[in-house]
């Protein structure tokens, strides 16, 4: 299944923009906001596509077969939380227009964030 969406991340990539990048995560968490309870980290298996187009679409493909698309409805800022790191994030909406914000952090870390919860996901580390 890796061999698998490693390989259709390949092909993705050479299909996108060059100012597009690829990531993978294998870790998940599951931050839920309404009812104060956060999960234990996950495996999971997860490429993200970030678009450099004009549309600044990001696609998640999941090694369960589901992808998700987001929109960008903003522009992509910059920002320094408060254990100093470094991320970029971004005001968008998924497939359902419900309104999501993405941050990236330049240590591996992937957030989504909705109204309700955070997923927060790891890149693999050697």
């Amino acid at each position: 299944m890796k061999k698998l969406l490693l390989s259709i991340a390949l092909f993705i990539s050479m299909m996108v923009s060059s100012q597009s990048f690829i990531k993978h995560y294998d870790h998940v968490i599951k931050k839920d906001r309404v009812n104060n309870e956060i999960s234990q980290w996950e495996p999971t298996n997860l490429i993200a596509i970030f678009s450099g187009n004009n549309k600044g679409d990001v696609v998640l493909y999941f090694s369960t077969g589901t992808v998700e698309r987001y929109t960008k409805t903003g522009v992509i800022k910059q920002g320094i939380s408060k254990d100093g790191l470094e991320y970029r994030y971004i005001h968008t909406f998924d497939e359902h227009r419900i309104q999501t914000i993405l941050q990236l952090f330049d240590s591996g870390v992937f957030r989504v964030h909705t109204q309700d919860e955070t997923y927060e996901y790891q890149q693999p580390t050697n």
